[in-house]
This record gives structure tokens, sequence and C-alpha cells, in this order.
């Protein structure tokens, strides 16, 4: 689009503001619905210089009607299974979503001069931390596009040189940051405090903790002992926690000591849940309290079959495994009420494995060997192993002899000495793996926790999904899917409804 003669207004203050006056007069979901029209067609316009002034003027706007738009939403009980309350809600992350990606177009055209790609490079930035903000809020996945964006544009700040360099805007919601570097630590703070895993009215405290406390996050270049994450910005959409393998030139490296001590200590004040800021402190120091805990004893032997197609093959062997050996115990039991006998099992066939919901008799053919320690945490386990081949962020099914097994998300690795230590969160509920109507790879499965719960949930691989999409199940229910809760790069987790 090279002209404006399909927008409702001139290039123009004055056109510009004769046309936001004429939205006043209409509901504000018929004003947005106009706004997102003509952010949409501003995102396509070449002539950056001319629309950079437009996009500033249509800030307040957007981040008004946005506001106003997600607390009508936020209203509403169950989004997910409300048309209205839907549309409403992704129209108030659309706003901001398209008029960050404005902003990042008047970047991208390399028209502009210094202080204009300051200016632009900035308001992009702090509307994307704002539209991850609602995103979060209505347990959408966060936008792997934006995440992309951000990077590019950080990118093109350092070489521009103009991350630490001061600037100053009218917006009020952006004046806590003054300079590009940190409103990048605050979108990035906000990102690692894995908002979707927290309650609604905790998610805003945490937006409003990452506005406040941004500079107590470091970020750096090089690689530092201290840093819990990082940020690849050649692939990875998003911050993730640190691996022990070698990371790609490029990478932002995250450390969040400073703020996570910090709130340990209790020298912030928040307005967060206590159980909720201790969880996030956890998180932040790369949960060093819980490895710190390990008691001395004697290991116990387990098995860690990692990843999430392994597992999901594994369990579907084990459910057709186990439906076998129920048939066979049927015909068994009928031969032997015929012949007037009774048949008792060994001792061992007592407790034949059905997936997670007794005991496993043999380990899987894949995966790791690795030892449980003792640690004071109920609710994480502790393992150690030479070599492990899990991704932090993914699961893995974890056995032991004559034992339950267990679906564990894997939360942290970290070295010590010569081993690995790695902390594993088992997964509570009852475990079903379930194929997908009309999959497009075969090795797509549902993983269902706690179907006959209140709150059940779906663990998928990585993809792209949305609150009030539909997945069917072969020979099975529908589910509808209510909240992302978790995201990583190799796994979502949703709370789901079930169509009846």
């Amino acid at each position: 689009m090279t002209d404006n003669a399909s927008l409702p207004f001139e290039l123009s203050t004055e056109s510009l503001g004769g046309w936001i006056n004429s939205l006043s007069a209409l509901p504000a979901a018929n004003a947005a619905n106009q706004l997102n029209l003509v952010l949409k067609q501003l995102n396509r316009y070449n002539a950056a210089a001319a629309i950079l002034p437009i996009l500033i003027n249509l800030t307040p706007l957007t981040l008004h009607l946005s506001n106003g738009l997600t607390n009508v939403a936020r209203s509403e009980t169950d989004i997910a299974a409300n048309g209205k309350a839907l549309k409403i809600a992704k129209l108030a992350i659309q706003l901001l979503r398209h008029l960050s990606l404005a902003f990042c177009r008047t970047v991208e055209t390399k028209q502009l001069d210094p202080t204009q790609n300051q200016q632009a490079i900035f308001y992009a930035l702090q509307l994307i931390g704002y539209c991850l903000r609602s995103t979060a809020l209505f347990y959408e996945m966060p936008s792997t596009t934006l995440w992309k964006k951000s990077g590019l544009l950080f990118t093109t700040a350092g070489e521009l040189q103009l991350l630490k360099k001061q600037i100053s805007s009218k917006q009020q919601e952006f004046k806590l940051q003054n300079t590009i570097e940190e409103v990048v630590k605050r979108n990035l703070l906000f990102a690692v405090s894995t908002p979707n895993r927290y309650p609604t009215t905790e998610i805003n405290q945490l937006f409003q903790l990452a506005n406040r406390q941004q500079n107590r996050l470091e970020i750096s270049k090089n690689p530092s002992p201290d840093c819990g994450f990082f940020w690849n910005l050649g692939s990875e959409p998003s911050p993730v926690p640190r691996t022990n393998c070698t990371l790609p030139r490029g990478s932002v490296y995250i450390s969040c000591l400073n703020l996570g001590h910090a709130l340990q200590l209790g020298e912030i004040e928040t307005e967060l849940n206590s159980n909720m800021q201790t969880k996030l402190a956890l998180h932040l120091t790369g949960y060093s309290n819980i490895f710190a805990s390990v008691a001395i004893g004697p290991p116990m032997p387990a098995h860690l079959l990692e990843g999430f197609i392994a597992v999901s093959a594994h369990l579907q062997g084990e459910e057709k495994l186990s439906k076998i050996m129920n048939l066979s115990s049927q015909l068994s039991r009928g031969r032997s009420l015929a012949r007037d006998m009774s048949l008792v099992p060994l001792e061992h066939e007592k407790s034949f494995y059905k997936p997670l919901n007794s005991t496993i008799v043999s380990f899987p053919e894949h995966g790791t060997s690795l030892s449980l320690l003792r640690n004071v945490s109920k609710q994480f386990l502790v393992a150690e192993s030479p070599a492990p081949n899990c991704s932090t962020g993914d699961i893995g099914l974890l056995c032991r002899e004559q034992q339950p097994a267990k679906l564990v998300i894997v939360r942290q690795q970290t070295l010590y000495e010569d081993v690995t230590l790695i902390l594993l969160e088992p997964i509570i509920g009852s475990v079903a793996i379930h194929d997908i109507e009309n999959a497009g790879d075969s090795s797509q499965k549902a993983i269902v926790i706690g179907m006959e719960t209140d709150h059940p949930e779906v663990l998928l691989t990585n993809g792209k999904y949305t609150v009030g999409s539909k997945i069917s199940l072969l020979y099975g229910k529908t589910l509808y899917l209510k909240a992302c809760v978790e995201n990583t790069p190799w796994l979502v987790r949703f709370r789901v409804g079930f169509d009846l």
C-alpha cells in the first residue's frame, strides 16, 4: 500500500483527531473493530516516516480500547465456551498486536533516521509487552511472531547503539522505562515468569512486578554460570530455561538471581499471594534451594523415558498390552468357572501394568538410567545422571521397579561436579493416551490428564493452538481448549472441556 486512499483520514494530526473523535460516539466494540481495520491497513503502509506520528497518536486510543475490552471479556466465567466473549478477548489482543507490528514495519523499511528508529522500536516493544500481558490474561499461547519481531528490534537497536540511549514518552503506561533495553528486560522478565501458570489476578501482579523491577534482570551476550535462562535470537521465539548444552552464538543470557533472591528475602513488596511469590522466587533462582536440600543417602535406581513422542508411543503400547491382558484374564476366568476351578495369579501378575495407574514390570528399552535422590520438597523429585538426554520443559516417564510409573515434566537441569542434577515435577492425575482424529502426523497424540475430574487437562506436542478451538479424539470425545497453562519448545498444556 503506497497511499492513504483507503484510510478514513488524511495523514495529518488534525484529520486523525477528527476521526478519533468520531469513534467516541460508537460502542466500544464497534470502535475497536474500526480501529483494528485501520491498524491492519497501516501495517502495509510503505511511507514509514509519514505514518510514524500517526501510529504514536493512535497508541493511547489502542491501549484504552484494548483495556476496556479486556475487562468486559474477563467478566465472563468461561470465555472459551462463550463465542461473544471469545471474540472480544481476541479483538483486545489484536489491537495491540497490529499496532506493534505496524511500528515494526516502519523499522523494517529502513527509511527512518536514528531518532525515529529509537521511537519506533521503543513503542513497538512497549506494545508487544502489553500484548504479552493480554495474551496471558486470556491464557492464549504467546505469539511466536511477536517474539521474532522482538529479536529483530533488539538486534537493530544494538547495531544502531540505541539500547541504552535515554528516551521519554508522553504515554503514561510507558513512563517506567527510559531506554529500549529496559523495555526488553521488562518483556523478558514477564515471559520467564511463566505467567500462564498463575491465576488471572496474579498475572497482572507479575506484569506490574516486571514493569517496576526490570532492572534487577541482567542480560548479556557473554555466557555466565548465573544465567538461568537464555533467548536464542536465531530460532527460539521466546526465552527458555538454560540447558547444559552449548548455546548458539548470538544468544542472550538472562540472569534473574538478583530478583529471585530479593523475593525470597522479602526485600521487594509485591501484591502477589505469598505462595505465588515463593513459587516465582524458586523458579527465578533455578530451584537452587531444592537442589541444595538433597540429603546424603543411598540413591534409588530409576529409569527416565524422555520426550513427548517416545512417552506417548510407550503409553499407547502399554495400553494395548493391558487390553490384551485383560481380555486374556477374562477368558481364563470363564474357562475356570466352567471347570469349577479358581485360578490364582502369580505375584507379579497381581500388579500388571495399566498405564500410570498401577505398577510397571519392566523398564522401557530406550531412555536414561538415573538415580533418585532424597530432598525436602513434596512437589519435586531430584535425580542425577552422568549424561541425561532430556530437555528442560519436556515430559518424561519415570519408572522404578515395582512402583507406579510417573509422568513428569523436566523443570531444571544443573551441573554438579561430574553429574547432572535433574528436577522433575510429577503430573498429578490419571493419564490416558489418545489418537487425534485427522492428525497430519501419526505421532501426534493427546495425553489427557484427569479426564474424570472437574479440571481435566491435555498435553500436546508444540504447535499452534488457540483458546476455543476443538480437538477430536479418535473413537472418543471432542476436547475444546479452555486455557493454555504451559507452553515450552516441546509441548503445550491446556485446561480443556468436553463436547457432549
